[in-house]
């Protein structure tokens, strides 16, 4: 098995860092508006650089951290809601 091969095979399974995580955490949606309509969302563009280089793990970790980010904006607003009323 040559380098790039054992390389490729080492790809697969590294996790995100933890910057990586915490920017998919707390920026899970496009807060950049329609200027590049092409490269608008960061985050879409590192989960393509993760499919292109075959960072499979990362496009898994990636994915559960925007949807955990969703849900946690999701119940502060909820939270901010419910306080405002009383």
């Amino acid at each position: 098995m040559s380098q790039e091969e054992v390389n490729k095979e080492k790809r697969k399974t590294i996790p995100l860092t933890t910057s990586e995580s915490l920017t998919f955490f707390f920026l899970p949606f496009s807060f950049f508006g329609p200027r590049n309509k092409k490269h608008n969302d960061f985050n879409k563009s590192e989960l393509d650089r993760f499919e292109e280089y075959g960072f499979y793990l990362k496009i898994k970790q990636a994915k559960e951290l925007t949807l955990y980010g969703k849900l946690f904006y999701i119940a502060i607003t909820v939270i901010i809601i419910y306080l405002m009323k009383y």
